[in-house]
């Protein structure tokens, strides 16, 4: 991680923002690193779980003109060395600085990795910020006067320019509703968009889209067998160039195909590793009642038949309330916080993840049934959708044409979205339009992949995983987010993912002789186990929570909850505690909870 802030004005005094943002997380494990040059101050962090040095974050040329502070894992190295007609041994910072010279800010596209990147330019009094194509790295930024501050942990710096200014109230309420997830804790910072560059000068400020994926043209002639191949090599090459013998790796596996493929590959690439493990968000011996499928059993078979040593998530009650405690490091994601920790006290540093492949590679049925009716291919609609179950053919219908067509939301999902705001006042409780229509409607299978990565959803984790993960000593790579898989998904017709019955076909004919057979073949998304237990520890730590309300009343960054139907529920509860809607209590008082610390947190 790093901060810095530059400045074209021989007026402008500011201290190294480091004092601010990350004075306090100097320890044994963690350094911060003050760097300087005329007109910016800065600093990086070291944390020694990492194989990370000074060299690896900054570098400085004066006759040219130029600082560069980076936090970039570039996979495309060998290949941009050549180019540059330079040593193999650069670093990071010395090549990007050296391909800024030859492209300009064009130059990041170039590049296939994950880099929040600044790049000064003292002496013709400008600056720049660079975000890698698809938003992985986390970046954000402030203006004031004449100086640029920045900073990869977005809260820190959110914290540091709040002021008495309150905090956003559509950011606070993400898990409630949803939200522009592009928002920041406070409005004056902002986030530095994927595929973007800012250019910061006397001239004021200016973003630039560099990476136009909407400009993909699909490619008619493609065909089955092709695509398998093809994107089978990109899945393979992605997992390869992610790879870094300096790290100890693991990788999640939650029994589904893109977590198994991404543990398998990876797997490969570590042959001398003593042990690898592999992260499970379930417990080793939780019992869901009514579960229909269980889950850990294609977990096991994975581990078993790949030689990965499982890792079960068994979170006590009492971990868990710590864990919403630090909403304000792992920003509810608390199974994941979970698994750092047991990661760190297995030696692993590096965790492979198969996040993203739903949106792209591994999609389901989403917008291939519009795309069948736009260019009239009736016979193989028809054959997907059979006319002679006419009840199921209207609701598949309305489900996968009317609904995302004409931007209607069904009501199961409208009474979710009544569920999940249930403590929130009315004046607070509409979802935000634009994050709706990106996830719910599209007239294209090509425009549902876009409006997914603008929905911002893949970004708001990884950048989550990203802060909290590098304070503990833990660095993510995610394969299936490669640029080059999503380019190539984006150029692939329908009309290909229909050559086969089934459901993601080709992410499951890519995983032939990867993973077992009967992984390859299971179709179930649910986590039935995982989210029973979920289930059952909110429910013993919201118990403990009923007493704590009124003191959540007092806190100002609350307005937005209706404390008195909160206090309704909580008495109707402890006179008729076997209710059936009790999960809806549960799940406010555990986020209501963990947003009052964060506030609580932000303000100290």
């Amino acid at each position: 991680m790093f901060v810095g802030s530059f400045t074209f004005s021989k007026s402008d005094f500011f201290q190294n923002p480091a004092d601010n943002l990350f004075s306090k997380l100097s320890s044994d494990v963690i350094s911060v690193n003050r760097v300087s040059a005329e007109g910016f101050k800065g600093a990086f962090l070291l944390n020694r779980g990492l194989p990370y040095s000074r060299d690896d974050f900054y570098y400085s040329d004066e006759e040219r003109d130029l600082v560069v502070l980076a936090k970039a894992v570039i996979y495309n190295k060998k290949e941009l060395v050549a180019y540059c007609n330079t040593e193999t041994e650069i670093t990071v910072p010395a090549l990007i600085a050296l391909l800024f010279i030859i492209d300009g800010p064009s130059f990041a596209e170039r590049i296939n990795g994950d880099f929040a990147i600044f790049i000064a330019r003292p002496g013709k009094k400008e600056a720049f910020l660079f975000r890698d194509h698809i938003g992985i790295a986390p970046i954000a930024y402030a203006t004031e006067g004449e100086s640029l501050h920045f900073s990869t942990d977005i809260i820190a710096l959110s914290k540091s320019f709040s002021g008495n200014e309150p905090l956003d109230t559509e950011y606070l309420l993400g898990y409630f509703k949803y939200i522009d997830y592009r928002r920041a804790p406070v409005g004056r910072v902002k986030k530095l968009l994927p595929g973007c560059f800012l250019h910061f000068s006397g001239d004021g400020l200016k973003i630039t889209r560099y990476w136009k994926p909407e400009k993909i043209r699909i490619n008619r002639r493609m065909h089955y067998d092709e695509a398998v191949s093809d994107l089978g090599n990109l899945v393979r090459d992605a997992v390869r160039i992610r790879c870094d013998s300096r790290f100890n790796a693991g990788a999640h596996v939650s029994g589904g195909l893109d977590s198994g493929i991404i543990a398998s590959l990876v797997k490969k690439e570590y042959p001398g590793q003593q042990c690898f493990y592999g992260f499970s968000w379930s417990p080793s011996s939780f019992e869901a009642e009514k579960a229909t499928y269980d889950e850990r059993t294609m977990v096991a078979e994975t581990c078993d038949a790949l030689g990965i040593t499982p890792v079960y998530n068994d979170t006590t009650p009492e971990e868990y309330l710590d864990y919403v405690n630090d909403y304000y490091n792992n920003q509810g994601y608390f199974l994941e916080d979970k698994v750092m920790r047991q990661a760190v006290d297995r030696g692993v540093n590096l965790l492979f993840s198969g996040w993203g492949g739903d949106e792209f590679i591994s999609t389901g049925d989403r917008g291939i049934e519009i795309d069948l009716l736009r260019g009239l291919h009736l016979r193989t609609f028809f054959h997907r959708n059979p006319v002679r179950h006419p009840r199921m053919f209207i609701k598949w219908l309305f489900f996968y044409v009317i609904n995302p067509v004409f931007g209607i939301i069904n009501r199961p999902t409208k009474r979710s979205f009544s569920n999940d705001a249930h403590y929130i006042l009315k004046r607070f409780s509409h979802s935000d339009r634009r994050a709706i229509r990106s996830f719910y409607f599209h007239l294209s299978r090509h425009q549902m992949h876009l409006r997914l990565l603008s929905f911002y959803n893949l970004q708001e984790r990884c950048e989550s995983w990203a802060m909290n993960g590098y304070r503990k000593g833990v660095e993510y790579r995610y394969p299936l987010l490669d640029k080059r898989i999503i380019e190539y998904m984006l150029g692939v017709p329908s009309t290909v993912l229909c050559e086969k019955d089934g459901f993601r076909p080709l992410l499951r004919d890519i995983g032939t002789g990867i993973i077992p057979e009967s992984v390859r073949k299971n179709e179930h998304k649910t986590e039935p186990v995982t989210w029973g237990n979920v289930d059952r520890i909110e429910k013993k730590v919201a118990l403990r929570l009923m007493d704590e309300v009124e003191k959540w009343r007092q806190n100002k960054d609350l307005s937005f909850v209706d404390f008195e139907l909160l206090a309704d529920d909580i008495r109707h509860y402890r006179n008729q505690p076997e209710r059936e809607d009790n999960k809806v209590l549960f799940r406010g008082l555990i986020y209501l909870k963990a947003i009052h610390e964060f506030t609580r947190r932000f303000r100290d």
